[in-house]
């Protein structure tokens, strides 16, 4: 009788007025064991950014690693509210769930508060995911780019083991452009037709005061046609960077040894602007979706005037891949080449050679249930001598510059 008794007072403590909104608890835990293992990486070889001159063997080699990862796991609690004469307000709350470790303790992911309307859109604002990277993983086949193998491994990265930039404390030395950040606030249309666009931009939260680099922030804007008819898409996307100073990151920061001399930078750059730009096509052609993809990221700094000092750094990549859907489940696959990059500096006769890199992912997802999948995904990563684009996913080996990378791993994924 007490148990009853305590029991009734309990969910009457927590039950809702019917008037209140309806609560949402959803989504996806993905995780399985993986394996990563990297080679030795060059040694000898140096340009103006970068340098193995004089390695040696001990701290060039690769190694093996093995773990559980678990991906892009969340648990989302989400509510949208009907306010009348076509509007209604969207909230949510996103948590990751890493619980391949003891020592990991919940994080904020993508949750934000705004206002939606059924004929002009949505403005929310909060932290999110930013509209640069949602093209990228949406159209990722091996589930969202959500661990190895995906399209993050080189889009939005200029290598030098940038992947996956997530926010921190502010937003100044970083160099990725596949990143969620905190702080935001952002726009998305309705489709009209089969095109929707979007538009976002970071708040000042950032200023640390009015000297040089205070005031980082990020903003972008991006459009995407889905035929309703047709079956093809296209999108374009551009994202800025102000005084994010990622050549900061590309160079070695605060200084680093070559041959040639000193790089990274003499001194603190008066501004930087960084930006990316991406565009892509794809075609459904039965069960098979294909797709082609290309980015441009450019870094450049003002203010700097050692003669060893980078003053803009550019780097090209493109891609392509497929998704089929089988009766089974679907299978996934895509290459991605990452060009050469180029560069400039006060003194002129930059040379940025042997900074490219290819990737080549792979994937099979096999239906268990409506919620329950599991999956066996790989991927290898090659990098020219002075370059180092790593794997994506939460186990990963030590990277080393012109090493290459292979990683596996094998999981279930159920969402709710």
């Amino acid at each position: 009788m007490k148990r009853t008794v305590i029991a009734l007072a309990v969910g009457a403590a927590f039950a809702a007025p019917s008037a209140y909104a309806d609560v949402t608890i959803s989504g996806s835990i993905n995780a399985g064991p993986a394996l990563v293992k990297s080679n030795d990486g060059s040694s000898g070889q140096f340009n103006s950014i970068r340098s193995t001159v004089g390695a040696t063997t001990g701290n060039t080699s690769g190694q093996t690693t093995d773990g559980i990862n678990t991906n892009y796991s969340n648990i989302t609690i989400s509510s949208m509210e009907d306010l009348g004469g076509g509007l209604k307000l969207d909230f949510a709350y996103q948590i990751t769930a890493n619980f391949q470790s003891v020592s990991a303790s919940p994080q904020n992911r993508n949750s934000h508060i705004g206002l939606v309307g059924e004929t002009w859109g949505g403005v929310w604002y909060g932290t999110n995911e930013n509209l640069y990277e949602r093209y990228f993983y949406t159209i990722d086949p091996l589930d969202g780019a959500a661990g190895i193998g995906g399209n993050l491994q080189i889009f939005g990265s200029p290598g030098y083991g940038v992947i996956f930039d997530a926010p921190g404390a502010n937003l100044r030395g970083t160099a990725g452009f596949y990143r969620r950040t905190d702080h935001t606030i952002w726009y998305d249309s309705p489709s009209w037709g089969g095109f929707t666009f979007g538009a976002y931009s970071t708040l000042s939260a950032y200023k640390t005061g009015n000297t040089a680099l205070s005031n980082p922030r990020i903003y972008g804007i991006g459009g995407k046609y889905v035929g309703p008819s047709v079956p093809i898409q296209a999108w374009v996307a551009y994202e800025r960077h102000k005084d994010l100073n990622g050549l900061a990151v590309i160079t070695g920061g605060g200084g680093f040894s070559n041959a040639t001399g000193s790089v990274g930078q003499s001194a603190t750059p008066n501004s930087t602007s960084d930006q990316g730009l991406q565009l892509g096509v794809g075609y459904t052609l039965g069960d098979i979706f294909i797709f082609a993809q290309y980015e441009g990221l450019k870094y450049k700094t003002d203010g700097l005037t050692a003669a060893a000092d980078i003053t803009e750094y550019k780097r090209n990549a493109w891609g392509f891949g497929l998704k089929w859907n089988v009766p089974t489940g679907y299978f996934g696959g895509q290459y991605i080449h990452a060009m050469n990059g180029s560069c400039q500096s006060v003194g002129g006769g930059c040379n940025a050679s042997a900074t490219g890199a290819d990737m080549i992912g792979l994937g099979y997802y096999h239906t268990l249930s409506k919620q329950t999948q599991t999956y066996i995904m790989g991927t290898w990563v090659g990098n020219d001598d002075l370059n180092q684009y790593n794997v994506a996913g939460g186990v990963g080996a030590v990277n080393r510059l012109g090493g290459s990378i292979i990683g596996v791993t094998i999981g279930l994924k159920h969402s709710f």
